[in-house]
């Protein structure tokens, strides 16, 4: 009996590593399907990783005119995303009956012929149904009013560090 349950102890724990790295694969896809959409400024793609109380407030045609916008003021201020890179998935926890994740991410800037270098993250909260992530900029579930109205009750253990923008020389 004992030598069952040692096998029902390593089988479980086996299927759950394995479930957690299938999620960590899906939380890698994800991040870097919505960091070259930034690029692309593929709107559709964004959209697609959008944490759904963002669309369900907004609407999908307003936050695709709020983006086009600012894409726009970007070409007007001669400002271009060169590169966006998905680092690490830093941090996988299960909080609130779901999985969550932060991604570490560096995106490098043209400011009009000055280069800047962001350090930031997304915040990522898995969908089990759709094997999907949608994210959330995680410097916004920080200090973000609006945001903080569409999570009012958000708590994690999963340590947020602030975007850090390095000018390049």
């Amino acid at each position: 009996m004992k030598h069952y349950i040692i096998i029902l102890l390593f089988i479980t724990g086996n299927v759950f590593s394995q479930d957690i790295d299938t999620i960590k694969e899906f939380a890698l896809r994800d991040a870097k399907a919505t960091s070259q959409a930034s690029i692309d400024r593929n709107l559709s793609n964004i959209l697609k990783h959008t944490h759904p109380k963002i669309l369900k407030t907004y609407g999908e045609k307003n936050l695709i005119d709020t983006m086009d916008e600012i894409f726009k003021t970007m070409d007007a201020q001669k400002i271009k995303i060169v590169s966006s890179q998905v680092d690490e998935i830093a941090d996988i926890k299960k909080e609130n009956r779901e999985y969550r994740c932060l991604v570490k991410n560096t995106i490098k800037m043209d400011f009009n012929g000055r280069y800047v270098t962001l350090k930031s993250s997304l915040f990522g909260f898995y969908d089990k149904n759709k094997s999907q992530w949608y994210f959330v900029e995680s410097n916004k579930l920080l200090d973000d009013p609006e945001t903080k109205k569409l999570f009012p009750r958000f708590k994690t253990d999963i340590e947020i560090p602030l975007d850090e923008h390095i000018a390049d020389n």
